[in-house]
């Protein structure tokens, strides 16, 4: 996965996606509509902000990642897709979305199920 610089619980990927999801759907709808200006000024606002935090975006297609450990381990991301309402599936890294798993409870009420934690 390359250098790391935040590994995301379910619960903070879901606080971004509250925060996000107003800008994202307007992007959705330019889109749609072809509306370049906005495209460019969202899609670069919304690519800023993942640099900054740490997430990766697909601003066509409205899919966010989020860096995160299975078991404390091994690399994997959790994934939000535009039309769910909050994040519900993960996927390992060297995977496609459309590999993902239904299942964000594998990470503990926190998001990150350590070894630990077992």
């Amino acid at each position: 996965m390359g250098k790391r610089t935040h590994v995301f619980t379910v619960d903070e990927a879901n606080v971004i996606i509250t925060e996000i999801k107003p800008v994202l759907g307007g992007l959705m709808e330019a889109y749609k509509y072809g509306e370049l200006d906005i495209i460019r000024k969202q899609s670069r606002w919304l690519i800023k902000l993942s640099h900054r935090l740490g997430f990766n975006i697909n601003t066509r297609l409205g899919i966010v990642h989020f860096p995160t450990l299975y078991k404390g381990n091994y690399d994997a991301l959790l994934c939000y897709r535009f039309s769910e309402p909050r994040v519900m599936y993960w996927h390992w890294v060297d995977s496609a979305v459309r590999m993902r798993i239904r299942d964000v409870n594998l990470f503990g009420s926190k998001g990150i199920k350590n070894k630990e934690a077992d």
